[in-house]
């Protein structure tokens, strides 16, 4: 960054004085909302003059090359899920990819031994399609699967016959397909969509979500099952049960609470279980009782259980404890529950009556269980009456991998561990403890080389997330190991307003606490340099979606402590986030532009609204996906607008797009190599990062050549 040969020359944007709106009694102005038209002609220009210039940059870096092949070699490993069992003579179908594939294909292997045959594969589609989800039929006959184009959001179902290849003319209603859960006879299936267009109010689109049923080869408009008819913000999932008996329906307020019924698929008849929104609550049936995992009364959780007699007389069946208690799965007869100890898993197995019979022991300190659109999903899969219990894995140094438990042996196997590349013996993950600003102590893993020197000088990696209820765990990914294998440092801090520590770490970061998501962060950064790791010049701080945010104010509150900023599809203007549609339900989250108090907190922190040009900010790079549906796209735009034409005294600030990509980025590995290529090329910009020519081998010593 120091050795430009020219000063970067970005295009600038048209200062509109007159834009703005009246909030609370003050003016706050709004230069730059006409690039929230992504479609204008003024804007699309401007969008790429200024990706011009940030390729300009990116793609000058030396060594870019040897930073692809350390990505590639990184994210190209062969991937295979558990198996699902569908149909006679154990057929089962699964996920698969070879290194070379650029998207997860749905296999079919007819019966045991078999071989693998290919059932879908996205890998013949054009290259913005994605492969989003593939629910075989109970009778292993069909396969509904969700396609959706230009990123993984609003995708549509389709259904193929197995034994032909052929797809079937069904074309479920509603928009944005998700979460479905086929009827015992697989007669039809039940799916959560949104209204068909037109039948809602413009601007309503994306909200009064529901859960409808589909009848195979009738022609007859799915049905609506459940949803809300007061509330347009909920949304909806659907599983059916292991025996088959029920439906279990969920409504969520976003991630903070949800309703739950099963419908009996006997008779159609709705049987309340948690029939009031105040808590987080998960279902399942065996026998004749139901197991719920909640966190009613109980912050860290507890599993209770209930006759399905009286489905709401719930009995604690395992209490809650100092551990956060994420989900219970019943295999074999026994209960897998999956706790976060100190932000990473451990995976205690109880009696059918709730007593603790052992812990199962992974293979290092990492994650279990995953986050994704339905909340938090189980790593511990199998039948209650079956034998086989598979387990996910991974770590910061470990792709994700699946094993076999054996309980009578106590045994956990190795089924698919895949090879990224990565010595996991060389690394080390600790995990440190320190002090925000009101005192509260906050954990932190720390990646690096075991030989790594305590000098002070050490290019580190700090992220974040903070909101959501989202847990900051032991994940891989290709770009932090090619970072590591760069030599650099990984942190990862557990602010509050994650789920690490239960409903109330989360509930600290929410509405008008949310300052303390932020204070720990930028206390994390400082303490970085005070335990002698890095110096503010070598730390760069990376953030994606709510993390976008939290580095964003971060490096408004607090620039001198950042050498560099990452922010990833945020969310940027905090007054007018509830004009996004996919956003207007995140005010239980953030609060409300709305209302007096939380109006005038947001205010406060909003990067928008917080740009002071006696002010020297680190340099940045603001990445948008422009296919983004759960984040403005546009508020990346504006905020680097305002960075430029305010912000002079420190930068520079690059606006970086993502091309036919939504908010988890593009639809091809391939795609996604390229956009972590970018951002550790960035990286070695911003902090004067040298990589090799070519591979990046390391030197024994500890450390690499610098420019």
């Amino acid at each position: 960054m120091k050795n430009l040969n020219r000063p970067l020359e970005f295009p600038k944007a048209r200062h509109d004085p007159e834009s703005g709106y009246t909030l609370h009694g003050r003016r706050f102005d709004d230069p730059y909302l006409w690039l929230e038209q992504l479609d204008s002609a003024e804007t699309r220009a401007w969008i790429a003059a200024q990706e011009a210039v940030t390729h300009s940059v990116l793609r000058s870096v030396p060594g870019r090359n040897g930073l692809r092949a350390s990505v590639a070699r990184a994210a190209r490993y062969a991937r295979l899920s558990p198996p699902i069992l569908a149909g006679p003579h154990g057929r089962e179908f699964l996920w698969q990819a070879d290194a070379s594939d650029d998207k997860l294909k749905f296999m079919l292997r007819r019966s045991k031994g078999a071989p693998l045959e290919t059932m879908l594969d996205p890998n013949t589609w054009p290259s913005g399609e994605a492969l989003v989800f593939a629910v075989p039929s109970p009778d292993g006959a069909l396969v509904a699967f969700g396609k959706a184009v230009g990123g993984t959001h609003a995708a549509v179902i389709h259904v193929v016959d197995v034994e032909t290849g052929r797809q079937l003319p069904d074309r479920p209603r509603g928009t944005s397909h998700t979460s479905l859960a086929w009827r015992p006879d697989a007669s039809g299936f039940f799916y959560a969509a949104c209204p068909e267009p037109g039948e809602v109010p413009t601007g309503d689109e994306a909200h009064w979500n529901a859960i409808y049923e589909h009848q195979i080869g009738s022609g007859v408009p799915a049905r609506r099952v459940f949803g809300d008819d007061h509330s347009k913000e909920y949304w909806c999932s659907v599983k059916v049960t292991e025996c088959r008996r029920f439906a279990v329906l969920s409504k969520w307020d976003y991630v903070h609470a949800n309703v739950i019924y099963l419908l009996r698929l006997s008779d159609d008849a709705f049987v309340p279980v948690a029939p009031v929104m105040r808590s987080l609550n998960q279902v399942q049936v065996i026998g004749d009782s139901l197991l719920i995992q909640t966190d009613l009364d109980a912050p860290r959780g507890r599993l209770c259980i209930a006759p399905l007699k009286a489905p709401e007389e719930w009995r604690t069946l395992i209490p809650e404890n100092a551990d956060t208690l994420q989900t219970v799965t019943g295999v074999g007869g026994r209960l897998y529950a999956v706790y976060s100890h100190a932000a990473s898993h451990r995976v205690r197995i109880h009696a059918e009556d709730g007593t603790s019979l052992r812990d199962l022991g992974l293979p290092a300190l990492g994650s279990v269980n995953r986050n994704e659109g339905e909340g938090i999903i189980s790593g511990i899969s199998g039948a209650w009456d079956g034998k086989e219990v598979w387990v996910s894995f991974t770590s910061y140094v470990q792709a994700p991998s699946v094993y076999q438990y054996d309980y009578a042996m106590d045994r956990l196997s190795p089924y698919h561990v895949p090879d990224a590349g990565l010595d996991a013996s060389e690394y080390v993950t600790d995990q440190v403890w320190y002090e925000s600003l009101d005192g509260t102590r906050i954990s932190m893993f720390i990646i690096h080389r075991k030989d790594l020197p305590r000098d002070g000088r050490q290019f580190v990696r700090l992220s974040g997330y903070g909101g959501f209820n989202v847990s900051v765990e032991p994940r891989f990914s290709a770009l932090t190991a090619a970072w590591l294998k760069l030599g650099g440092v990984l942190a990862f801090a557990n602010v509050r307003g994650g789920g690490e520590y239960g409903r109330a770490w989360h509930e600290a970061a929410c509405k008008t606490r949310r300052q303390n998501a932020f204070d720990d962060y930028i206390a994390a950064a400082r303490w970085l340099v005070s335990a002698g790791y890095t110096m503010p010049s070598k730390l760069a701080s990376r953030g994606n979606s709510n993390g976008g945010l939290l580095v964003a104010v971060a490096a408004m509150q607090a620039p001198e402590a950042f050498g560099a900023v990452y922010c990833r599809v945020p969310t940027l203007d905090m007054l007018r986030f509830p004009n996004f549609s996919y956003l207007s339900s995140a005010t239980v989250e953030y609060g409300s532009p709305e209302d007096p108090v939380e109006g005038t907190y947001l205010a406060g922190y909003s990067p928008y609204h917080n740009v002071q040009t006696e002010r020297r900010y680190p340099v940045m790079t603001f990445v948008s996906a422009l296919n983004d549906q759960t984040a403005p796209p546009h508020d990346p735009l504006k905020m680097v607008a305002k960075l430029q034409a305010g912000g002079t005294q420190g930068g520079p600030y690059l606006l970086l797009p993502l091309r036919n990509s939504g908010h988890g980025g593009g639809t091809t590995l391939t795609a996604l190599i390229e956009q972590d290529v970018d951002e550790l090329s960035f990286y070695c910009w911003a902090l004067d990062v040298a990589p090799p020519m070519s591979g990046i081998p390391h030197d024994g010593d500890g450390t690499h050549q610098r420019w």
